[in-house]
């Protein structure tokens, strides 16, 4: 996908930085979730970016990605632009534009970039495609700016076997 055809575009902070995952159970990120996509979330530029195979049990019609599963993918991807933002944020809108079906063998690159952000609104965008050029799958989003807060009460009702092995991670290391 060529940049000159993305409108807006805010450029990425000098510092951003993603984690590899926000939990290790993700369904979107979690390299324990053997289920899950298992996204692997990379900044080029000011970019955000993924590749992914989906795996089988991911299909939807025959020999084709489900769109619910391309949903996930995109939005979690998309999630990952307001934390290279240096912004913990939540989904609160999503829309897709499914261009055409993925088949199932497919690997597909994600793009996400931001838009603009208002306050605690932040906008994002993304596109996925096949590498021959045709775009598959456009992506809008709104995201709304929490506090880390909001997701360390969500761990502090989490069992204490799953809080004792996410010790190793501190909310500080990416939202300074």
């Amino acid at each position: 996908m060529d940049r000159a055809e993305i409108p807006e575009l805010v450029p990425m902070p000098p510092d951003a930085r993603i984690p590899p995952f926000h939990l290790p159970w993700c369904f979107g990120c979690g390299p324990e979730n053997r289920q899950g996509l298992r996204l692997e979330p990379r900044i080029e530029g000011d970019m955000v970016v993924a590749d992914i195979e989906f795996a089988p049990w991911f299909q939807g019609g025959p020999g084709l990605v489900h769109g619910g599963a391309v949903a996930a993918f995109f939005d979690d991807l998309m999630g990952f632009v307001p934390v290279a933002h240096h912004v913990p944020a939540v989904t609160a809108h999503l829309e897709i534009d499914y261009r055409r079906p993925i088949p199932l063998g497919t690997t597909v690159r994600g793009e996400a970039w931001l838009t603009r952000r208002e306050d605690r609104k932040l906008w994002a965008e993304a596109r996925g495609g096949d590498g021959s050029g045709d775009v598959l799958v456009e992506t809008r989003a709104l995201y709304l700016a929490v506090n880390v807060e909001h997701f360390v009460k969500a761990l502090d009702e989490m069992p204490v076997e799953q809080r004792e092995r996410l010790a190793r991670f501190t909310p500080d290391e990416y939202y300074p």
